[in-house]
């Protein structure tokens, strides 16, 4: 959960096998009470595919040191199951790989990753009573101040392992026409093996009612929330725990199909880790809504402690874009704040572009992503998929997430745009982004810039061909104002599939970080040869 998003609805050595105490079983059995509550778990449509990946991969430089450079050959043998599928009132979506990695040179690097992305969702009571459940296990990038690598394969010393899942019971009631409702408890772990990191116990309550068909011309929303995020840690003294509660209400009065009365009232009562004041207390505003033509609108409110203003213009109907601008003096994200989203379509073709800004943790980012190294993405859509399917594009994960493990919550500003094509033989998608984040202890700032994206191309019926790649650009200011890393990733790979439950893949890999910290420049070449068998 992000703690605020008034906009939008992440030294070890190379890791044994790992079992962090605790908490593997419980990422499992969060998942386990969602298929064993359901009583028709079995009906309906199914998918549960094993496979097994083994390859052999050469590095000219396995440690990621220009100054001592090693060759090194790997051996990769990785077992892994997708379950996924809709059954009377269940639903699931779980992908799970072991991958096992043995060094011809490096053998005290030798050792397993667990990487898990699954979530479910059962209905325990029909139309009244359900449980979502999320799990993922994966490597993360420990500080973006030491050497940069995209994989488990290179042993840098810099990557660590995450463990989190989460359990959501939630009510949803139609109370007769007046209003829906739904009433969510949530709780969750996030934990690390880095013992510098503190681990993470989220729980939150989440109340949210609709106005019903029986208020007529008024329409209402109201939500709450109430979070408590406590902290621990293995080793050394965790931070404060953190305490949220947020309430608001919007209500909207129609006089006429073009025109609207509006207004906003909530509270904010928080108390988190920060050098500065927190701005606490009520805020209130009432104002209109006109839209003149089905091609925009615009709504302004203004009272105390709060100004809005959103503008909508649609000039097509596969065109929108939505900007607003809200200054509140109190809450999360006080001051002003700009956010905005801006959607294309065409038959082929896919143009996205957002900027938002929000106030969340490490934990909490971790807690909305899976474990897995690389995914499918659909080059128009956009939509991802834990088991990539045939012309999707292949993209490591995460290609851009290199920002440094923090105790400390922080204030992120993030614009991004990106473009999908799909077309013939082709399909390509590219994103590129800027974000800040400015940590609320230390008054650090941290920002990203860069460009990722992947080009797949049917070379014949069963081979295809995929370029995929990325640049980032990290300035951290905890040094000086000088301070930058650079870091570019290439990989071209040719696939072939074999038959209907088995392929095979070779690919050249690239990476080279460039730093004003000497010590960190490297550059390292890769060949990979794989065989991958579907049961």
């Amino acid at each position: 959960m992000v703690l605020t998003g008034d906009n939008f609805p992440p030294d070890m050595t190379q890791p044994e096998t790992m079992m962090h105490a605790g908490i593997f079983p419980r990422c499992q059995a969060g998942l386990l009470v969602v298929l064993l509550c359901a009583g028709s778990a079995y009906a309906g449509n199914w998918e549960i595919e094993p496979r097994v990946s083994v390859a052999e991969i050469f590095s000219d430089n396995i440690n990621l040191d220009d100054d001592n450079k090693e060759y090194d050959l790997v051996t990769e043998v990785t077992p892994g199951i997708s379950i996924r599928g809709e059954g009377g009132r269940l639903s699931a979506d779980i992908d799970y790989e072991m991958q096992n990695l043995i060094f011809l040179n490096e053998t005290d690097a030798t050792g397993s990753n667990h990487q898990l992305d699954g979530r479910g969702n059962a209905e325990l009571l029909r139309d009244l009573f359900f449980v979502d459940a999320r799990a993922g296990i994966g490597q993360s990038l420990v500080s973006a101040n030491r050497t940069i690598s995209n994989n488990n394969i290179n042993n840098n010393s810099n990557r660590t392992d995450y463990y989190a899942y989460s359990l959501s019971p939630y009510l949803q009631n139609d109370f007769a026409g007046w209003a829906e409702g739904e009433f969510r408890y949530t709780y969750g772990e996030v934990k690390y093996d880095e013992d510098t990191v503190d681990d993470e116990t989220e729980n939150s309550y989440d109340a949210r009612m609709i106005s019903g068909r029986k208020f007529g011309p008024l329409s209402w929303t109201a939500t709450a929330n109430h979070t408590t995020l406590d902290y621990s840690r293995s080793e050394g003294e965790a931070r404060d725990d953190e305490e949220f509660r947020n309430a608001e209400l919007n209500a909207r009065y129609r006089i006429s199909s073009l025109f609207s009365l509006i207004g906003t009232a909530g509270d904010a009562d928080n108390d988190y880790n920060t050098t500065d004041e927190i701005e606490n207390g009520s805020y209130w505003a009432v104002g209109g809504f006109i839209q003149p033509s089905r091609y925009y609108s615009f709504e302004a409110q203004k009272g105390n402690n709060l100004k809005t203003a959103t503008a909508n213009v649609y000039p097509t109907r596969r065109t929108a874009l939505t900007v607003t601008y809200r200054d509140r003096e109190v809450g999360l994200n006080p001051g002003e704040v700009w956010s905005g989203t801006f959607n294309h379509y065409t038959r082929r073709t896919n143009w996205q572009a957002r900027y938002f800004e929000d106030t969340t943790t490490q934990q909490q980012e971790i807690l909305t992503r899976g474990g897995l190294t690389s995914i499918g993405i659909d080059p128009v859509t956009g939509e991802a998929n834990s088991n990539p399917q045939p012309g999707d594009l292949i993209v490591e994960v995460p290609l851009e997430s290199t920002f440094s493990l923090t105790n400390e919550v922080f204030e992120r500003k993030r614009g991004e745009g990106t473009f999908g094509m799909r077309g013939g033989k082709t399909g390509l998608r590219f994103t590129i982004f800027e974000e800040r984040r400015e940590y609320q202890v230390s008054g650090r700032e941290e920002r990203v810039r860069g460009i990722s994206g992947s080009i797949n191309r049917r070379l014949a019926p069963r081979t295809n061909g995929i370029l995929s790649g990325a640049y980032t650009r990290n300035l951290d200011d905890t040094r000086d104002s000088d301070f930058e890393d650079v870091y570019t990733f290439l990989r071209a790979e040719a696939s072939r599939e074999i038959s209907r439950k088995a392929t095979g893949s070779v690919a050249y890999q690239f990476q080279m970080q460039d730093s004003n910290d000497n010590n960190r420049d490297y550059t390292e070449n890769s060949l990979e040869a794989r065989l991958t068998v579907f049961f």
